[in-house]
């Protein structure tokens, strides 16, 4: 049967399982990464003036990096073209599981405006992934 985005019942559920797939996947890859991987060296803390700068990216680093594999190239480039702090948010609620009650007390705002926010990000993804 061939992919029509008419035919999707429930977008937010087929999002779900994409990304849940794309967990996998990456989990698999990362399990073969770490085979070969080489223990973190001090040294590489000399190329930053400041460590809290290299924190901040190591951390936006993994947080995001599931976006890199995604290999649907519409989706990719969907979620791509998001300011980053959404593509922060959508890891946080869907990568990482948080709710919105914990991402309303890390922000510090009402759970209600995590939650609206989060929709406006879906429909702003479905605009551009269904767009004719």
């Amino acid at each position: 049967m061939a992919y029509e985005p008419n035919n999707i019942q429930n977008e937010m559920a087929y999002f779900y399982a994409v990304v849940k797939n794309m967990d996998l996947n990456d989990n698999i890859k990362r399990a073969k990464v770490c085979e070969h991987e080489a223990p973190f060296e001090e040294g590489i803390c000399d190329y930053f003036s400041d460590v809290s700068i290299m924190d901040k990216q190591l951390s936006e680093t993994s947080l995001l990096s599931w976006i890199e594999f995604i290999e649907n190239e519409k989706l990719h480039t969907a979620i791509k073209s998001l300011k980053t702090e959404d593509q922060i948010l959508i890891s946080q609620v869907v990568n990482e599981g948080k709710t919105w009650q914990e991402l309303a007390s890390m922000y510090e705002i009402d759970q209600s405006n995590v939650r609206k926010h989060f929709n406006k990000i879906i429909r702003i993804l479905k605009n551009l992934l269904f767009k004719k």
